[in-house]
């Protein structure tokens, strides 16, 4: 049997090593869990083309309906062809389709962008993201089933946007043959997001066909 002195004395030892530290049952279970759960955003690539694009492409409307819709201002027109998950004060996201032509291309940044004609007047109406620095939350925040309240915490939720715009550069934009882009004709579906009416437009694609010029 150990006397009681004996006890207190090892009982000091143990609390006198360095590096000790008493981690309570609940932590450890809490940090079991987190490490045997999936990475946010782990899933983007395998619901991709079975789920967000189709969604997309369904919802998209032509960039010339969406524009004329901000005429009567921005939240009339995001009743209409947009989404956000707060009702009220945050920005709207619109899932659009362009038609037109690449009158301008900056490829020599890493966000790189095209400038697209819509109208036929040889001035931009909209900017294409081609990354491979994809800006924004757009697609996450355009889709309905990509909810804030799915996931623990604010970090978890820009993972997710993070992954969404991964999918984007490696699906969409990162072939895209950037030397020649200018004077090419482009159709794209993809995503912008507005705080006010007169914002410009920055199209986050998720489908991207190029073509001859006109």
């Amino acid at each position: 049997m150990i006397r009681r002195p004996a006890r207190l004395a090892a009982l000091a030892l143990i609390l006198a090593l360095p590096g000790c530290k008493f981690v309570e049952t609940a932590e450890l279970a809490a940090r079991a869990e987190a490490a045997a759960k999936p990475a946010a955003g782990s899933d983007i690539a395998g619901r991709w083309d079975a789920e967000i694009v189709p969604y997309l492409v369904g919802k998209a409307k032509p960039l010339g309906e969406i524009r004329a819709a901000l005429g009567g201002g921005l939240d009339a027109a995001g009743q209409t062809f947009g989404y956000r998950e707060v009702p009220e004060g945050a920005p709207w996201n619109f899932p659009v389709a362009l038609v037109g032509t690449i009158v301008e291309a900056n490829t020599k940044s890493r966000a790189a962008t095209a400038e697209v004609d819509t109208d036929g007047d040889g001035k931009p109406d909209a900017t294409l993201q081609l990354g491979p620095v994809v800006k924004g939350t757009s697609i996450r925040d355009v889709l309905p089933f990509v909810s804030f309240t799915s996931y623990a915490n604010q970090i978890e939720y820009a993972d997710v946007a993070k992954a969404l715009n991964t999918q984007a550069f490696e699906r969409a934009l990162k072939d895209l043959p950037r030397d020649t882009l200018v004077g090419s004709r482009v159709e794209a579906t993809g995503v912008f997001t507005l705080r006010t009416a007169g914002d410009k437009l920055v199209v986050t694609p998720v489908l991207v066909k190029l073509g001859a010029g006109a």
